[in-house]
């Protein structure tokens, strides 16, 4: 299983777009943010926004059974929520999932945790 979590800095000015981004997959979009991290093979998953010294972060916390299918499924993927959501990500962070880089260096997980 993979545990992965991801930093991402905030464009300049866009605070507020990626508040309303994670807003929309909270409500409106929910089901087809459900259906879509099923099929890719998400099984859970959380989204944090830190202010750091270096500025604002969005923080992506998710599991899977393999993290880079799910990537790879995801970047590969024409489905309308999921065009929606790269390009909404794309615009709060700049990081284009449709062609995600070559150097996309995942953390290295140091440590869990998980009560009996």
């Amino acid at each position: 299983m993979d545990h992965i979590c991801i930093v991402l800095p905030i464009l300049e000015g866009k605070t507020d777009d990626a508040r309303s981004f994670i807003a929309e997959l909270e409500t409106e979009r929910k089901q087809d943010y459900a259906q879509s991290e099923q099929r890719i093979g998400i099984t859970r998953g959380h989204w944090f926004l830190a202010e750091t010294p270096a500025g604002p972060q969005l923080v992506a916390y998710m599991k899977s059974q393999n993290f880079n299918a799910s990537l790879m499924s995801f970047a590969q993927s024409q489905d309308e929520f999921d065009v929606w959501f790269k390009r909404r990500l794309s615009d709060s962070t700049g990081l284009d999932l449709n062609n995600p880089p070559a150097d996309l260096a995942m953390p290295e997980h140091l440590s869990s945790y998980e009560a009996a």
